[in-house]
């Protein structure tokens, strides 16, 4: 499922990120004097060339690393003044992906400056660095002069806002609005830079009104994109999502790399429940800047959420791909891809296809149980879960389910503490035909967890869809784009949806009240003669048996003596 998301942060209202505007003057040779700095680079020889300019320019000390993981290493122990960094870092790993795990950890300085420097120029990379906020970019080849004048200018940059990068670090954010207040009103070259930051850092604070304040302040001045972002996700999150959709979506017009616009607006698009527009919009994302693992798995959740597992199993695979051998690989990533593999399994309809995508899964499981060697019971249970799969797809189906039985019982204590791991099991019997057995789990899951509302609702809403689970998510989409035009007035719409879903599963009890609810409100209105009763009669009727204890028994009762009255009188 899909949690609550927040807007932010990211560069468009993150304190960190800044651009440069002071004069040019030339570099003096005391730029770093007395500064540590770090140079990253795979190429010896760029190290080298790298280290004596900023030793030229004063530095105190320089130290180097040529891979991603001494880079981490080093600063994660110390801090630096300056770090510069090459994209590319060997191994398929680059500073792009040091610096979002630096980040993760929160583990550099305000007044580390974060420099990269790259000689790509494909739109992706350049785009998915600037959003990774380095504090400057450098792009390749450059000259000496050039190089001195870019690293004074950050450096001046830095000492102006040197107290209030200080008050940052040590999380006194009084006293850094303070700060940025004064530079603010004092200094007008910083002006648009003091504000920035100031702003972000009210937001990050939830301080919304008065981040709102100092970005309308900047959009008096002067039309900027991040003051527009960040006027609109202070908007969002004081709850007109409904404004914040229509500005994120004129900045998007006029700024069309505004990958942080775009993955706002698809936050504001999944809380007013538009899960296919913010799919849509995360996509677009992606394309500009795919090397991103939190939104690529974010795509995956979503994608599987809607059931189009195609684009989940692509999203899921780029999240291994992005995080193997950084910070973000874990266990959990491998063992989320072969489960949405599992899922797509059941939602193929080619036994051909099928067996391809079931011996992609069973071989990913043994990749992973030999990069993860310990606590790889959930690894272990995908791969006795891929061989029912396996029978069944054989025609075998009570094999698969003797081999599901065997399942629970050689991980029972891991089912007891994980009512997902259950409803995944139950899922799969339902799938292998063993509709009974997945009732009785689902049903002790209910009595097991009768405080738990929002997942004894979601448990009731499985046993009412007996169906694999990409049915089960097209089922439940119609009801909600049946319930979302009921609302609007559009009852001949809703009931179209509704008809939708129950060509999937008939029997379904809620949505048959509700297609028996649009067709009395479509009598009502005048577009349905009396004789339409008879159609809602047999919407009642295919609406399964009720307990007394299901949220719909009321309902279905409610109905059933309205229509036993209705086609008396008819």
């Amino acid at each position: 499922m899909v949690g609550k998301r927040r807007l932010g942060p990211t560069n468009n209202n993150n304190p960190r990120q800044e651009e440069c505007a002071i004069n040019d003057s030339v570099a003096s040779v005391t730029t770093l004097d007395g500064k540590r700095a770090l140079v990253i680079d795979d190429m010896g020889a760029a190290v080298a060339i790298a280290r004596n300019m900023l030793l030229q320019l004063g530095a105190r000390q320089v130290d180097t690393a040529q891979d991603y993981q001494s880079a981490f290493k080093q600063l994660v122990q110390r801090t630096y003044d300056l770090v510069l960094c090459d994209f590319n870092l060997g191994n398929g790993l680059n500073g792009q992906q040091l610096l979002r795990d630096l980040r993760h950890i929160q583990r550099l300085s305000y007044t580390t400056l974060f420099v990269v420097v790259s000689a790509e120029r494909t739109k992706d990379i350049v785009l998915g660095t600037i959003e990774c906020e380095p504090d400057g970019y450098i792009a390749k080849p450059f000259t000496q002069g050039d190089f001195k004048n870019r690293i004074a200018r950050l450096m001046e940059v830095q000492r102006t806002f040197r107290e209030f990068n200080e008050a940052m670090d040590g999380k006194s954010y009084e006293t850094a609005f303070a700060l940025g207040e004064q530079i603010i009103n004092n200094q007008p070259q910083y002006r648009s830079q003091a504000l920035r930051k100031t702003a972000g850092m009210l937001y990050e604070q939830k301080r919304f009104p008065e981040a709102l304040e100092l970005f309308e302040r900047e959009l008096e001045k002067r039309d900027q994109a991040w003051a527009r972002i960040g006027r609109a996700r202070c908007i969002a999150e004081m709850g007109d999502t409904g404004r914040a959709i229509a500005e994120f979506e004129d900045i998007i017009q006029a700024h069309p790399l505004a990958i942080a616009a775009i993955e706002s607006m698809a936050i504001c698009m999944l809380r007013e429940g538009r899960k296919r527009d913010a799919q849509e919009a995360l996509i677009k994302s992606l394309e500009l800047s795919p090397m991103s693992t939190d939104r690529q798995r974010w795509l995956g959740d979503l994608s599987m959420d809607i059931g189009e597992m195609g684009t989940a199993l692509k999203a899921y695979k780029a999240v291994i791909k992005l995080a193997d051998g950084t910070l973000k690989e874990t266990r959990k990533q491998h063992e989320t891809y072969v489960k949405a593999i599992r899922k797509a399994v059941e939602s193929e309809g080619d036994a051909k296809i099928r067996a391809e995508m079931i011996a992609e899964g069973r071989a990913h499981v043994k990749f992973a149980m030999k990069k993860f060697e310990t606590h790889t019971e959930l690894l272990n249970y995908n791969a006795s879960m891929f061989r029912a799969l396996e029978k069944f797809n054989q025609d075998k189906a009570e094999e698969a389910i003797a081999i599901i039985d065997a399942t629970i019982q050689r991980h029972k204590d891991a089912l007891a503490a994980d009512p997902e791991m259950v409803i995944d099991v139950a899922e799969a019997k339902f799938f292998a035909g063993d509709r009974p057995g997945a009732e009785v789990l689902l049903r002790k899951l209910i009595k097991d967890n009768e405080d738990n509302k929002a997942l004894v609702e979601r448990i009731r809403a499985i046993i009412d869809t007996p169906v694999p689970y990409y049915k089960r998510v097209f089922i439940t989409e119609m009801n909600r784009k049946g319930k979302q035009q009921y609302d609007q007035g559009d009852f001949d719409g809703a009931l179209q949806s509704f008809r939708q879903a129950l060509n999937e599963y008939p029997q379904h009890p809620a949505i048959n009240l509700n297609a028996v609810q649009a067709t009395l409100k479509l009598i009502d209105a005048g577009k349905r003669s009396s004789s339409a009763l008879v159609e809602a009669k047999k919407y009642l009727d295919n609406s399964v048996a009720l307990e007394p204890e299901h949220p719909e028994f009321n309902r279905k009762q409610a109905f059933s003596r309205y229509m036993e009255k209705a086609l008396k009188k008819a």
